[in-house]
C-alpha cells in the first residue's frame, strides 16, 4: 500500500486526538467554580469544538495541498468515507441490540473532526436530539479536502483551453 495514501488518515486521527484532549480542557474550565451543567455552558462548549474542529480541518487541507493533487486525494478521502460508513452502521446495529461498546469512542476519533457538521446539524434545526440523519453529512465530509487538493496538469490544461 501507498504510504502517501495513509497521510490524510493519519492527520485526521492526529486531530481526533487533539480535539479529544481539547474537549477534556474545555469542559475541566467550563466546569470549574459550578455546581451543575447549564445550557450556557453546553453552547461555549459547542462553539469551541465547531472551532477548534474548523482550525484543524484547514491545517489538514493545507498541509494535504502541499501532498496531493485533487485525484490522488480522492483515493485517501474515499477510505475515510468507508471507514465512517462502516463504524456508523456498526454503531447503529449495536445500539438497536442494546450492546453498545465504549469502543466506538475510540473508533471515532480519526472521524472526529467531521463530527461538528452532525452538531451544527442538530443544532439549526432545533433539535432536541441528535437523529442519524444528520450525521449524514458527516460520513461524506472527508471529501471536503479534495478542495485543497493541487490540480493536476490535465486539470490545469482542461482549465487554460476552457478559458481561451
Amino acid at each position: 500500500m501507498n504510504k502517501k495514501l495513509l497521510k490524510l488518515p493519519v492527520l485526521t486521527l492526529i486531530a481526533g486526538i487533539i480535539l479529544q484532549i481539547a474537549d477534556s480542557i474545555t469542559a475541566l474550565a467550563v466546569l470549574k467554580g459550578a455546581l451543575e451543567w447549564t445550557p450556557e455552558m453546553e453552547t461555549t462548549v459547542f462553539y469551541i469544538r465547531l472551532v477548534i474542529s474548523i482550525i484543524l480541518f484547514a491545517i489538514i487541507g493545507i498541509i494535504l495541498h502541499r501532498i496531493y493533487d485533487r485525484k490522488t486525494l480522492v483515493k485517501p478521502a474515499t477510505s475515510l468515507v468507508i471507514y465512517s460508513i462502516v463504524i456508523f452502521a456498526l454503531e447503529q446495529i449495536m445500539k438497536y441490540f442494546g450492546a453498545y461498546s465504549v469502543i466506538f469512542y475510540w473508533m471515532n476519533i480519526p472521524i472526529e473532526i467531521f463530527t461538528a457538521i452532525t452538531s451544527v446539524l442538530a443544532r439549526v434545526s432545533g433539535a432536541g436530539s441528535i437523529n442519524w440523519i444528520y450525521a449524514i453529512p458527516s460520513l461524506f465530509a472527508p471529501y471536503l479536502f479534495v478542495l485543497f487538493g493541487k490540480k493536476s496538469e490535465s486539470e490545469s490544461k482542461d482549465t487554460d483551453q476552457f478559458l481561451q
